[in-house]
């Protein structure tokens, strides 16, 4: 690790920091020739606060500029270094890809649009410094945004209904914003999200070891719903495994956008790339409450169904105790939000297919969704993996029998009964609201 550190320190020192300045995104222009390093801190961010498959760090900069010294906090995310077919298999281009054109393109747009619009909020977002994609390894540099208050929960997962009220207010404000600009100026919001890519779904060569992990662990969502909610009927979880095995025709399928709801997606909105600035309330438990909620982490930027986010947000954070219990009462936090920002934005009234009961059943729609990553990748949340580089965490190799193993038991009960519970939330929605969710496929 301190050979590694050493490595960095100087690739910062001798690459990085000259091609930020040279961008004029550290210090201004002019006095450029007055910078000097003095002292470079790097923390690398671990499996304790958030898993993730690209090698990721605070590098904490200090520097003389005009005689005076200063500091800059910075996030470094690089890939590791990994066999191109690995890589590959990753999308790794795609997704770096696309998180560049989001942070230096698409986001500043809509944050001028909002900063523009009295009375609508500010689409918070990290600040971009620079970038780097190449064959087979890709960089991305932004600000530290723990230096304007803003952290991830401590919890990863399990939201209290504070975290989840104020994550879905920020996704409604970014969707709301986006509809709103959609409607008014259609050009300009189709070449604003032309060049995105599908990253998840566009390579349906899905590496053996995933596949099975994803196919066992809908085996274990089966059994887990017969232990502890046999009262789902049987054809309909044989239709709902027999959906969701077909991991990538799926979840392709549902992905697509379809008008008028397709919208500006985060496409990957849970927990681990939400941050929120907390301030001094607390809950009955003395647990800090937060005042706003951000998204970062943007690779997987998408034209979508909104549900494709809200989703995803309640099967993989949000536990069945707040879930469930405030299901309607956090869809009406996002839709009143949602329509208040579209009608502040475009002064009329929200069109009909943003209507609450429209929401209601395109997310009914997608709880299926929701559930196919929960099954999973809630189990890495609850009971994250040994703390090993994202290297090598990529390229160990596993016995079958290790891999189903894992796949069936790992974060053991609580997972069990977490995946039960949405199986069993669905199928009382599905037929309370008369949604069909095997309508249009082949089971």
């Amino acid at each position: 690790m301190e050979e590694k550190m050493k490595l960095e320190k100087q690739w910062i020192s001798d690459v990085l920091l000259p091609e930020i300045l040279n961008s004029g995104k550290l210090i201004v222009d002019d006095f450029v020739d007055t910078f000097k390093v003095r002292d470079i801190k790097i923390n690398f961010i671990g499996g304790e606060e958030a898993f993730m498959l690209t090698i990721c760090y605070r590098a904490t900069v200090e520097f003389e500029f005009t005689g005076k010294t200063c500091r800059r906090s910075l996030v470094v995310k690089k890939t590791p270094p990994l066999p191109i077919e690995i890589y590959n298999s990753i999308n790794f281009s795609g997704l770096f890809g696309n998180e560049v054109t989001a942070y230096s393109t698409i986001m500043p747009v809509l944050q001028k649009i909002s900063a523009k619009v009295e009375g609508l909020p500010k689409i918070d977002v990290p600040r971009y410094f620079y970038s780097d994609l190449q064959r087979n390894s890709a960089t991305l540099v932004l600000e530290d945004f723990g230096v304007h208050g803003w952290r991830v929960s401590k919890d990863k997962v399990n939201l209290s209904l504070e975290h989840i009220e104020a994550s879905v207010k920020y996704l409604a404000l970014f969707h709301g914003t986006c509809y709103a600009f959609k409607d008014t100026d259609r050009s300009a919001y189709d070449n604003l999200v032309i060049n995105l890519r599908e990253t998840r779904y566009a390579n349906s060569e899905i590496h053996p070891e995933w596949d099975l992990t994803i196919k066992t662990s809908i085996n274990r969502l089966v059994k887990a719903t017969q232990k502890y909610q046999n009262e789902v009927d049987i054809k309909f979880l044989e239709n709902l495994t027999n959906l969701v095995n077909e991991y990538f025709r799926y979840g392709k399928h549902m992905v697509q956008p379809v008008e008028p709801l397709a919208i500006l997606c985060h496409g990957d909105y849970l927990r681990n790339n939400i941050a929120y600035k907390y301030g001094k309330e607390k809950d009955g438990e003395g647990n800090e409450v937060p005042e706003a909620a951000m998204m970062f982490d943007l690779q997987t930027l998408r034209v979508s169904s909104p549900m494709v986010d809200l989703s995803v947000l309640l099967a993989v954070s949000a536990y069945a105790e707040v879930r469930q219990k405030n299901f309607t009462r956090i869809l009406n936090t996002y839709w009143t939000t949602l329509v208040s920002t579209y009608e502040t934005y475009t002064k009329t009234t929200a069109p009909e297919y943003l209507s609450f009961d429209s929401l209601l059943r395109e997310l009914i729609r997608f709880l299926p969704y929701g559930l196919m990553i929960s099954a999973s990748f809630l189990m890495t949340l609850v009971d994250p993996p040994p703390n090993v580089s994202s290297d090598d965490f990529l390229i160990q190799e596993r016995t079958t029998e290790e891999i189903v193993d894992d796949a069936m038991t790992r974060g053991g009960e609580v997972v069990d009964r977490e995946l039960s519970h949405q199986v069993k939330e669905m199928y009382d929605l599905s037929r309370q609201y008369n949604v069909d969710l095997f309508e249009g496929f082949e089971l």
